[in-house]
């Protein structure tokens, strides 16, 4: 069966190469956006899994919603702490940010920046709330909030098989994990695999059974199409009929 791939890093198809024995999956993805625009977990949505989608945007939170009836899909923030934020919403695109540098570096650079205030909840009180005993996936991307997003979980009580952060600051070349890296590691999680936008990360105990999976990018051998190419062919094939 021909994979098809949403993401935009080919995050899903790692995440296949190292889970898609399984008979069913759950993850949580902080950052989650579109349904199928750059979705890590379009490919397994598809496929029957479920899990928590976490999405401040509030247009991108309405459409996982509507698309996602077996997940659940939350429209607030994740912190450090729970209350209320300003999120610096940029319509039309995945940069909108709960930093203020961040926002303000992209006003510069000519986005239009339209402030909004949401919900903050921790990562540990969603997973109390939603989560079942296992976690097969984390996946965080909150535009520069990503250590605060980590230093609400409780990675003891909820261990994610697999942790992939994204690991670059937002439109720059420059490398962003030096803050919150040493606490994954010491909650016993081993850096497994940096695919050039993200940093992977394994549960400890998971390791041995899934680093095999972490030596190659994504390639033929996947057998995946990206899911752009596949509308290509679905196109091409209903006009040659």
């Amino acid at each position: 069966m021909t994979l098809i791939s949403y993401a935009q890093h080919g995050e899903d198809i790692l995440l296949h190469r190292a889970l898609g024995h399984l008979p069913e999956e759950f993850w949580v993805d902080v950052g989650a956006g579109d349904p199928e625009v750059d979705s890590v977990t379009a490919l397994f949505a598809g496929r029957g899994w479920r899990g928590i989608n976490i999405e401040p945007e509030p247009e991108a939170c309405a459409r996982l919603a509507a698309a996602r009836p077996r997940d659940v899909t939350l429209c607030c923030a994740v912190g450090a702490a729970p209350g209320r934020a300003v999120l610096h919403r940029i319509p039309g695109t995945g940069l909108s940010t709960l930093d203020p540098g961040i926002a303000e570096r992209h006003a510069t650079d000519g986005w239009t920046v339209e402030p909004v205030e949401v919900e903050v909840r921790t990562l540990a009180a969603i997973c109390e709330a939603h989560a079942p005993a296992v976690i097969h996936f984390l996946k965080v991307d909150a535009e520069g909030h990503e250590a605060a997003v980590l230093a609400g979980a409780d990675f003891t009580r909820w261990r994610p098989w697999i942790v992939l952060v994204e690991a670059m600051e937002p439109n720059l070349p420059q490398p962003s994990h030096e803050p919150w890296e040493p606490a994954l590691l010491s909650a016993g999680y081993e850096f497994v695999w940096f695919d050039g936008l993200n940093r992977w990360y394994l549960a400890a105990e998971r390791a041995e059974a899934l680093r095999g999976a972490f030596t190659a990018p994504p390639n033929p051998l996947d057998g995946f199409v990206r899911a752009a190419e596949a509308a290509w062919r679905q196109r091409a094939e209903a006009l040659a009929r």
